[in-house]
């Protein structure tokens, strides 16, 4: 028996009186928000396809000319939820229509010292048909110190806070609206998005699913911080001193590492597989070897500044407590550090939360910066930001799952770092290998850089870039989808294909695709077919 043909007529009265359905909901919820505490800013009902304006958005944020597109038919809502008596978030949802809703929610994180919403991953969620979420952690901003200045409750929400109440929040609004709980949680941030998820896997166990987590600032003072101690190592801030090592001279630098290491993975493509295996000879390049042109050679005090730049960081009482900076890695984090001649880092996260958050000290700079001032901010731990997070026995236990990605071309987060972190989990729990890939795991991109970029594929459906592409939506080559496919079905992702696109742009000519693999593995050409095959690529230990 065949079911009646609706007519035209009769579908468009249907899909009319479902989008104001919607719409009514819309209005509804947003008159009177049901969440303890809040205070709604915004809230309209938008057509998939609209741009909308964020004229509100700062500058650091990318405002007041930032626009972002929607995605779906979607209810959106702008609100605050108010934390402490001197302290708010404000939050963002994105709520596609019931009849496009798969019944999950995402949640976002933030970057560096957090205060902007994360549009791009929101975008493609609610594409996805996600219930999305984004918050500013607490103040508006990625730039300025001005806002942790005698505030102790903005700090803690930066520090810990936020994604707790954003994944609180979510569940709850999405219930309200839906009429329904969401049937999974999940969470995506990168760099420190990275290290928020990680940190709240730790803490509040319950919150989410799975996590997608990229480029993660693990330990994140130590993270910010190194920008600073490598900037004094290469002679910073005495631009005329004989040890400086000029902004102009490290391209070079880095190029002759590329050159002399690129091709021992089997592949002369620009990328340093595996950095972490190499050591570089900066004696190679001082004047007279002829390696480098009379004005961008090394002098002797510079070749000692270069060796000293890859070095790992070693605390006030000697122990080692950071990796060295990753050979084929863009120096700029460090390396541009002058203003007009005049000694100025480009890098301002350093100045920005050690001087508001650490140290709460307006006329305070980063000039005489040292390893005593990373061992200060560790003991006092402003915002309780660097919780010991290696302890992820509640989120194993019951039965969450992790991905996490490192490009091993990262500027911003050395990559050993992740490698580290992985093995230290495993320690502390006492769990096989097994174990470990039952619920956590980790791949590496070489040739990418800090969250996306680089000559390597690495376009993995990563959080933080919109659009996705439409033609790879799937768990082979999307991680969040392969994240999905994990949690609700049971089946790990051995492998994520990476992309590369011309010109960077997603979605665009493919240039060529590699496949990466669980860590410990790594991914190797064959030998044989063409390198820029993702089927010629093979996980080995």
């Amino acid at each position: 028996m065949s079911l009646p043909t609706l007519s035209f007529a009769v579908f468009l009265g249907v899909a009319v009186r479902l989008a104001a359905c919607s719409v009514d909901k819309c209005a509804s919820l947003g008159a009177q928000i049901p969440v303890p505490n809040s205070t709604i800013l915004m809230y309209n009902y938008l057509l998939n396809g609209t741009t909308i304006d964020l004229p509100g958005t700062v500058e650091s944020c990318g405002g007041p000319n930032l626009k972002a597109n929607v995605t779906a038919d979607l209810c959106r809502f702008v609100f605050t939820v108010t934390t402490s008596p001197s302290s708010e978030i404000q939050l963002e949802a994105w709520l596609p229509d019931s009849k496009t809703w798969n019944g999950r929610i995402l949640a976002t994180g933030n970057g560096g010292i957090g205060g902007c919403i994360d549009y791009a991953t929101m975008q493609n969620g609610a594409g996805l048909g996600f219930a999305s979420f984004g918050t500013n952690s607490g103040h508006n901003g990625s730039v300025g110190y001005e806002f942790f200045l005698d505030q102790p409750e903005v700090i803690n929400d930066f520090g810990h806070r936020s994604i707790h109440v954003e994944a609180e929040v979510s569940k709850e609004l999405a219930h309200q609206y839906y009429g329904a709980r969401a049937t999974k949680t999940y969470y995506a941030g990168c760099s420190t998005g990275g290290h928020q998820g990680f940190q709240n896997a730790h803490l509040h166990p319950k919150d989410f699913d799975g996590m997608l987590l990229g480029s993660p600032g693990i330990d994140w003072f130590r993270v910010v911080a190194s920008k600073g101690i490598i900037a004094r190592r290469i002679g910073w801030p005495h631009l005329n001193s004989s040890a400086y090592v000029r902004p102009e001279q490290w391209p070079a630098i880095v190029e002759a590492q590329i050159r002399e290491l690129d091709s021992l993975d089997g592949v002369t493509d620009g990328i340093i597989d595996e950095p972490t295996k190499h050591r570089f000879n900066p004696e190679s390049l001082v004047c007279g070897t002829d390696l480098l042109n009379s004005s961008l050679c090394l002098s002797p005090q510079q070749v000692e500044s270069v060796r000293r730049a890859y070095e790992p960081i070693v605390s006030a009482s000697g122990q080692i407590v950071y990796p060295a900076f990753e050979l084929g890695s863009r120096t700029d984090v460090f390396s541009e550090n002058q203003e007009n001649g005049t000694a100025k880092l480009s890098y301002t996260i350093i100045e920005d939360f050690w001087r508001g958050a650490v140290f709460n000290n307006t006329y305070w700079t980063p000039e005489n910066f040292n390893e005593s001032d990373i061992d200060f901010a560790v003991s006092i731990n402003p915002g309780r930001i660097n919780t010991a997070e290696k302890d992820l026995s509640s989120f194993y236990h019951r039965g969450g799952k992790i991905i996490t990605y490192h490009g091993r071309n990262d500027e911003a987060v050395t990559s050993a770092l992740s490698e580290q972190f992985f093995t230290g989990v495993q320690a502390t729990l006492n769990l096989t290998l097994q174990d470990m890939h039952s619920f956590y795991r980790l791949f590496f991109l070489p040739g990418m850089r800090h969250c996306s970029g680089g000559l390597g594929a690495w376009s993995i459906g990563n959080a933080q870039k919109y659009p996705y592409d439409k033609t790879l939506l799937d768990s082979t080559h999307n991680a969040l989808i392969a994240l999905v496919n994990w949690v609700e079905n049971g089946t790990a992702p051995e492998t994520i294909v990476g992309t590369k696109y011309e010109n960077d742009l997603i979605g665009g000519n493919i240039t060529a695709q590699r496949t990466y693999c669980s860590y410990p593995m790594v991914s190797r050409w064959d030998g044989i077919g063409d390198a820029n095959l993702a089927t010629s690529w093979e996980c080995v230990l």
